[in-house]
């Protein structure tokens, strides 16, 4: 392209290898620049990009010399012309120099260049963070939740966990709420929640819209920054306290469950709801799609879904159907764990080097155990509701 292009310029303490990796890998992508990405590397391939308050970004790789230099033509879904971004490595010292311009051959290519080069400004900033520290700088608002889709047809997403001491939690939002908007847009199901809550910026006071057992209510939260994790420096000790903190809530589930029969955990409080038995099922079911998750992470692949839903009943009745009784269900589930935790302690030196997916990683096993604490209350109100059956 011709067009008159402009160039920044960054050093960084990090090989040319895993900088040329942010620029070809989808996972190294979104742990600097977007929140979704695919990446074919090669002259041709395609590359897509997309943020969670709904822009995007595509286009073509073009050339490609690994670790040294490569150029790739894109344009933003609602621009009409592609511009051209090259970049090249240089190493010196134990510091590589990237280069990178941009140009088009574009009529609106005057108008956009200034927005171009701040937006690269930003982010290779955000770069140079990742890549020496692992640190993330973008601000993301923050409401303290975990949500689910819903049953098809209906609109929403289902609360599964508030965060304690969260804008959600302050804000009075329950397990089993179904959020139905943010500000003044509508939330249909998990990429409209996504994408609702991502227009919003950190400190923004927005009003929720959310129902419980039918009922509509409303609150105002003040978006937050998400709150910092302290990382383990190293993954043996990771992988001890995930131990220690998977120990723990597995000795409140036995306790939960002792002395429970297996009839007993089968019955549902009521339709619709879960039974002990299938609360367990969901458990192990969630576990081995973290080890799914964990090994797509360490091997640079791609995450889409990122997080698949995790309670059909059908699958729930496949794990029952294996591991009929409550001691079986445990022991999977505590089997699933020891894997999780083996595979921690033996994470592979160059996944370690790329520290801004080490802290991915930890940030969600650090949290992981806590997903079953969660459910722990589910588990005793189904073994009560069983219990009084019983004895009426």
């Amino acid at each position: 392209m011709t067009g008159k292009a402009f160039i920044v310029k960054r050093t960084i303490a990090a090989p040319p290898d895993l900088i040329y990796l942010a620029f070809t890998n989808a996972n190294a992508l979104t742990e600097w620049l977007c929140d979704l990405a695919l990446a074919y590397p090669h002259p041709g391939g395609r590359l897509y990009m997309q943020w969670r308050d709904g822009r995007a970004r595509f286009g073509t790789y073009v050339s490609l010399t690994h670790g040294k230099k490569l150029t790739f033509d894109w344009r933003g879904d609602e621009e009409d012309d592609f511009s051209q971004v090259s970049i090249a490595l240089a190493e010196k010292d134990d510091v590589t120099t990237l280069t990178l311009s941009e140009s088009s051959e574009s009529k609106g290519w005057s108008k956009r260049a200034a927005q171009a080069e701040a937006f690269w400004n930003t982010a290779l900033d955000n770069l140079v963070s990742v890549l020496e520290t692992g640190t993330d700088q973008r601000e993301r608002p923050y409401l303290g939740l975990e949500v689910s889709p819903l049953e098809p047809g209906e609109e929403g997403v289902r609360v599964i966990h508030v965060f304690a001491e969260s804008p959600a939690h302050q804000a009075g939002v329950h397990v089993g709420d179904v959020i139905t908007a943010i500000g003044n847009e509508r939330v249909t199901d998990v990429l409209s929640y996504d994408a609702a809550l991502h227009r919003q910026t950190v400190g923004a006071r927005v009003k929720l819209a959310f129902a419980r057992n039918g009922k509509k209510l409303s609150a105002t939260v003040t978006l937050a920054k998400a709150p910092s994790v302290e990382i383990p420096d190293s993954h043996e000790a990771l992988a001890e306290i995930v131990a220690r903190k998977y120990t723990e809530v597995n000795r409140d589930l036995t306790q939960a469950l002792k002395g429970v029969s297996d009839e007993r955990a089968a019955r549902a409080p009521a339709p619709g709801q879960w039974s002990a038995r299938q609360v367990l099922a969901h458990l192990i079911e969630s576990e081995r799609y973290l080890h799914h998750w964990l090994t797509c992470l360490i091997a640079g692949e791609a995450l889409i879904p990122e997080w698949p839903p995790t309670g059909m009943r059908e699958r729930l009745d496949a794990v029952i159907n294996g591991f009929p009784t409550v001691q079986a269900l445990l022991t999977e589930l505590k089997r699933n764990e020891a894997e999780t935790v083996a595979l921690l302690n033996a994470l592979p030196p160059a996944f370690l080097a790329r520290k801004a997916s080490y802290r991915r990683l930890a940030e969600v096993v650090l949290d992981w155990p806590n997903h079953a604490r969660e459910h722990l209350e589910q588990i005793k109100h189904a073994v009560r509701h069983a219990k009084a059956f019983e004895a009426w």
